[in-house]
């Protein structure tokens, strides 16, 4: 299927590695120059020589996407290197976990900033030059949380389920102007992160990282972690043309794990 989105331009959040580079690998895939935004220069210049090899332009800007002065930064050199935006994926690594009480009043506000502030900051940014064109899309990278709440996640809880709510809240707004905005709520990928906690793990319990995987994924329905392709081949679709008509939804990608029926 021809996607009809070669020579677009996405900024995509966190991208140097995890589900955010998958996102940009999907695209670049599709034609799409790509503008990667991470805090590690070193993994930065790493996946850009990577993605460059598909035959793309990258711009790769070392940000720290909770912050009000980088989130323009980012558009401006955007705007000066490629003059447009049209794709705009939102990213940001999760808030600290714990339960209501374990978290501050600190905590809290280091999830307002790098979660919901974030979001709202790069959407009204990005927008303008959306509408000029006539074409965007927007994806929100959340979490399962946003559809089953988990006691010791409550930061995530919060302030994902706000993206969501602030999404489906634009988007019948900003469709009439041909741009898109939906979220995607991933479940277990097997990402660096999760890798290395794996591996704290398992020496923990004095046992191989292959042998704690294997332990961990019983309890899924699917028996395996997935793997972040998954995610980006989905978020690639739905910056599409062809998926002009999805609009204010939030789809999970997590092998049926949740037991809810939305």
């Amino acid at each position: 299927m021809e996607f009809d989105i070669t020579g677009k331009v996405a900024i995509i959040g966190g991208s140097s590695k995890g589900l955010g580079k998958a996102c940009a690998i999907a695209l670049a895939k599709e034609g799409v120059n790509i503008v990667l935004c991470a805090r590690n220069e070193e993994a930065l210049q790493k996946t850009k020589t990577e993605i460059e090899s598909l035959g793309v332009e990258v711009l790769a800007l070392s940000v720290d996407m909770a912050s009000a002065e980088d989130n323009q930064r980012v558009i401006d050199e955007t705007i000066l290197k490629f003059s447009r935006i049209d794709i705009l994926v939102n990213n940001s690594g999760g808030p600290k976990p714990g339960t209501f009480r374990d978290v501050s009043m600190d905590d809290l506000d280091d999830a307002y900033h790098s979660v919901l502030k974030y979001n709202i900051r790069m959407i009204r940014g990005c927008l303008p030059h959306m509408e000029k064109n006539g074409w965007g899309r927007i994806v929100n990278i959340t979490s399962i949380t946003v559809k089953e709440p988990s006691p010791n996640m409550v930061l995530s809880n919060i302030f994902r389920s706000a993206v969501v709510s602030f999404a489906k809240t634009i988007s019948k707004e900003i469709i009439s102007k041909g741009i898109t905005i939906n979220n995607v709520s991933p479940g277990y990928f097997k990402t660096d992160r999760v890798t290395q906690l794996m591996k704290v793990r398992s020496e923990t319990e004095g046992i191989s990282i292959n042998e704690y995987e294997q332990k961990a994924i019983q309890d899924f329905p699917h028996k395996r972690y997935m793997d972040p392709q998954e995610l980006g081949d989905l978020v690639c679709y739905l910056c599409s043309e062809q998926a002009k008509s999805i609009n204010g939804t939030t789809i999970q990608v997590d092998g049926g794990m949740l037991n809810g029926l939305l």
